[in-house]
């Protein structure tokens, strides 16, 4: 009997492997030997290798980039961590098929940790501006948290948006567009990597609209004007209590990593809502960029609801002369000009930002922070960016990390960043 099986068993083996060399044979032959071939052209473009077709039905090009980070933090309270990190090594491909179809794979390697990005498909319509898009890719809330992170200003985003803006979820969207602005709407699920096991629970969900305005829409004058809206339903994932939610953000830096804004686990969630307005603008070698953001929670059994706040605003000068570009079909904004001189381009910038994670009558005090940043940006050619940020770092007794740390640990910290995007 025993051999009987293990003759079963030996058969078994064998068809699998036999089936999965045919399957990767198959897979390893150039596809379409007798289809329509298309020769295509390859050229740099801003640093960037695109493959075209001469009536660009296809194109195909990779979008990658590396960011080495560098802090040091002036400690108070707090014993905070120096040191350095690999913040990001992304590689993407991106492609334009049949004139009409969009695809993009998008992952990160940053500290050798696997992070899936960016990965849809998306259907531009031929006579009108108008776009579908399915896949996993940013929810269109936030201004800050939608600009890619190497046009930023500053080496981190606002604390504000690490709380309230999720960032990319598993979803569908879709984004009209004039010459004057643009809306887009979605409707999002999990984030990809924390569905592990729901259970029978039913999967969290989120509806988004978000509207934005170019009154002024030339070259090196743009204005922006935009809102946005939000309702999401608690996630079901494993770990986590169920209908609850935890609010955190770090305080403008990455190296030391832990969220000193924190909530904690607010419990018997019904639902939120989330809102906010931006205001952009882009006049000459002049950018100024802010946006406030608000939360609502509302909860079971007569609980109060939850709110929190936050605001930022920024300034930066390009003293070189340079300008920034403006994406009117996305509402936001782009990268600079190639620097006029030849030994590159030189930017100087200042940013408030305040996040409130604290609202007594409903008895939650996640801490609140006020941080002002100078920074200072140097590009050598238009893809090489070197940063410089400086932050004074306000803190009020609630920021201790959800009681990890010691509040009220008002410090300071410097940090700095190479990036190329290639």
């Amino acid at each position: 009997m025993k051999k009987h099986w293990a003759a079963t068993i030996a058969l078994v083996l064998a068809c699998l492997f036999v089936g999965t060399t045919m399957l990767v044979a198959q897979d390893a032959r150039v596809p379409g030997q007798d289809a329509i071939k298309v020769p295509l052209g390859s050229e740099a473009r801003d640093g960037k290798l695109v493959f075209e077709a001469k009536d660009s039905t296809f194109q195909w090009w990779f979008d990658s980039r590396i960011q080495v980070d560098g802090a040091a933090y002036f400690e108070n309270k707090n014993p905070m961590s120096n040191g350095t990190i690999m913040r990001k090594v992304t590689f993407a491909m991106k492609t334009v098929i049949w004139k009409n179809w969009q695809a993009e794979v998008d992952v990160d390697y940053g500290e050798a940790v696997l992070d899936l990005r960016d990965a849809f498909v998306q259907y531009n319509f031929p006579t009108v501006d108008l776009s579908l898009k399915i896949g996993n890719f940013k929810e269109p809330f936030g201004l800050d948290e939608l600009i890619s992170s190497r046009l930023l200003t500053f080496m981190e985003r606002s604390s504000m948006s690490n709380s309230f803006a999720l960032g990319r979820r598993l979803g569908f969207s879709a984004n009209y567009w004039t010459n004057y602005g643009q809306v887009t709407a979605g409707v999002f699920g999990h984030e990809v990597g924390t569905r592990i096991d729901k259970g029978t629970e039913d999967e969290g969900y989120s509806t988004n609209l978000r509207l934005t305005a170019a009154p002024l829409n030339e070259h090196g004058r743009n204005l922006h004007i935009g809102f946005a809206g939000s309702y999401k339903t608690p996630d079901a994932a494993t770990g986590a209590p169920l209908n609850s939610l935890e609010v955190k953000s770090r305080t403008e830096t990455y190296v030391f990593d832990p969220k000193l804004l924190h909530t904690g686990a607010i419990a018997d969630i019904n639902y939120w809502t989330r809102y906010s307005a931006e205001l952009m603008g882009i006049f000459g070698p002049f950018y100024l960029q802010s946006e406030y953001m608000g939360m609502k929670i509302t909860r079971w059994y007569g609980k109060p609801a939850v709110n929190l706040s936050g605001a930022y605003a920024l300034l930066s000068w390009m003293a070189t002369g340079e300008t920034k570009e403006y994406f009117v079909d996305e509402g936001e904004s782009g990268p600079i000009e190639s620097p006029k001189h030849s030994w590159g381009a030189l930017e100087v910038a200042v940013r408030y930002s305040m996040d409130n994670l604290n609202d007594p009558n409903a008895g939650i005090h996640g801490g609140k922070s006020d941080i002002l940043t100078f920074g200072v940006n140097y590009y050598p050619v238009k893809t090489i960016k070197f940063m410089l940020n400086y932050a004074i770092v306000k803190l009020d007794q609630y920021a201790s990390s959800n009681g990890k740390l010691i509040g009220g640990d008002n410090h300071s910290f410097v940090q700095m960043r190479v990036q190329a995007s290639i």
